[in-house]
């Protein structure tokens, strides 16, 4: 009777035992990563390396022609995982966010995701707000409609160049990726980051000159 007690009681209990010691082994094997928004993959490969998975320069030379593309997120990776691996995982999370409505929405304005990709990195740097996002990307793209230079500070080949970077300049999170995609039209042309920790919005250049001498730190 206590055999049968005993076999009972162990067909009870060790399924779950195993599936503890399985959970508690494949944790083990894992390492959690936290990758921010507006990070590069040089950035991301440090990251990376610090949670002793392999070298940056590993990563970033893999990760490369995947910038911009690479999606901002808190991930579990095995510590055996390759940097391909990673760098397949990161794009397959990317590809699951942007929604078939975000990418007819893109197409519905004429506008390729690279371009949007590289809009997306922009505001990343440019700007913290979702609603001033919004602005700045109204601005930036109407910047562009009127053959304008975008002169972004975060791309300085933009005050030599005009039109969108070649590639995006970092990894951008899905706050910065709608926000390229909803941007919100505005009488503007002219933005800047004040000393204040606000961003003001100007007309003209001269309004803009303005602002500049108001709201940056001289020397």
């Amino acid at each position: 009777m206590i055999l049968a007690l005993f076999v009972f009681y162990a067909l009870i209990k060790l399924p779950g035992y195993i599936k503890r010691k399985t959970m508690e082994k494949t944790v083990a094997n894992e390492v959690a990563v936290i990758v921010p928004e507006g990070l590069n993959v040089s950035q991301i490969g440090e990251i990376l390396e610090h949670a002793g998975l392999f070298s940056q320069n590993e990563f970033a030379k893999i990760a490369e022609k995947e910038e911009g593309y690479l999606f901002p997120d808190t991930y579990r990776f095995y510590k055996t995982s390759s940097a391909s691996q990673v760098v397949a995982r990161m794009r397959e999370n990317f590809d699951k966010k942007l929604t078939p409505e975000i990418l007819n929405e893109i197409k519905k304005q004429n506008k390729t995701l690279q371009d949007v990709i590289i809009m997306a990195s922009l505001l990343e740097e440019e700007v913290q707000s979702t609603e001033d996002r919004k602005i700045v990307a109204g601005i930036l793209w109407k910047r562009l409609k009127l053959d304008m230079g975008l002169n972004v500070d975060s791309a300085p080949d933009t005050y030599r160049y005009k039109g969108l970077p070649t590639d995006p300049i970092s990894n951008p999170g899905m706050d910065a990726i709608l926000t390229a995609v909803y941007s919100e039209p505005s009488p503007y042309l002219y933005y800047l980051s004040g000393q204040d920790g606000k961003t003001h919005y100007a007309k003209t250049l001269e309004e803009h000159s303005l602002n500049k001498f108001r709201y940056l730190k001289k020397n």
